[in-house]
């Protein structure tokens, strides 16, 4: 009785030690967790692939999707992922945009309830001359409350998007807010129904959140965001096929590796506040050509040709 009694006394420091140490490794272990996805990323960027030296984006490596966010009032956001050029852009369009519609014109917003998210993709192509392969992606409130929430709080300043006054009449301050994705969408849902914030003031606001999305989240986008879409495909409306989740897998894994460059604004237009409509212009037109022919930095540029 009496030795068993030492023994355990003897394993007692041996646990206390144990514990200790685990203490000190399990941080190391998560971030060698981190450390070894990131280097693991890059040594595939980086490996030879049948003699070619460098795995280096390719021409198609490029997507250019309207994302509408469904619900009472939806919202519309051009987005543009070029790995080449080793940029995301994005135009977020107010609701009131003016699009050619039947005979006449209507609104997205009217569109989008009257034709679905097909119909506005296709209204959009002539007047901004959008490229043929454009897709478009509509996602309910939850569905995108489900796939953003995975990454948390959102970091967003809105003082670019909206002027003092603005920030003072919507009680928020001119730093930076920690809101999730539930937030921002009931933010921007209500601002678009009391309707008293500029179509562009919004759009931009709307731009802020995508902005600090693809900034913030970058590192896991390529292996989470396919992925999300490809679980909940049965709930979105969207012309997006197979091989295109896997360009977009393959834009994402470049983008992330080369630490892309983000911008995000709004799409430049005229408000017409007696009839709602928020028109387009030379100025949007111009805009979106700028969005898509963008052409690395030199800095980038020489980075990348190097062999």
């Amino acid at each position: 009785m009496h030795s068993h009694h030492d023994k355990t006394r003897g394993w007692q420091p041996f646990w206390a030690a144990l514990g200790a140490a685990l203490l000190v490794l399990l941080p190391l272990v998560g971030g060698t967790i981190l450390l070894t996805r990131q280097s693991l990323r890059t040594k595939l960027a980086a490996k030879p692939q049948s003699g070619v030296a460098v795995r280096m984006p390719k021409t198609e490596n490029q997507l250019t999707l309207l994302v509408c966010t469904a619900g009472e009032q939806p919202g519309f956001v051009l987005l543009y992922l070029n790995a080449s050029q080793n940029c995301i852009r994005l135009a977020a369009l107010p609701a009131e945009t003016a699009i050619p519609f039947g005979q006449g014109e209507a609104t997205l917003a009217q569109c989008y309830a009257a034709a679905g998210p097909a119909r506005c993709r296709e209204a959009l192509l002539e007047p901004l001359a959008l490229p043929e392969t454009t897709r478009y992606l509509a996602l309910s409130p939850s569905v995108l409350a489900a796939i953003a929430d995975r990454y948390g709080m959102l970091r967003v300043g809105f003082s670019g998007a909206l002027t003092a006054d603005e920030l003072a009449q919507c009680g928020l301050s001119g730093g930076v807010q920690a809101l999730s994705a539930r937030e921002a969408q009931s933010l921007f849902s209500g601002w678009d129904k009391d309707g008293t914030l500029p179509p562009s003031h919004r759009a931009a606001a709307r731009a802020a959140v995508w902005d600090a999305f693809f900034r913030q989240d970058l590192e896991l986008l390529p292996t989470t965001l396919p992925a999300a879409l490809r679980a909940h495909s049965s709930e979105l409306l969207t012309d997006l096929t197979a091989q295109d989740l896997l360009t977009l897998e393959s834009t994402l894994e470049f983008l992330a590796n080369g630490n892309a460059a983000v911008s995000a604004d709004a799409l430049p237009g005229a408000w017409n506040p007696t009839r709602r409509f928020y028109g387009l212009t030379d100025a949007s037109r111009a805009s979106v050509q700028t969005l898509f022919n963008v052409w690395p930095t030199e800095a980038q540029a020489a980075s990348s040709s190097e062999p």
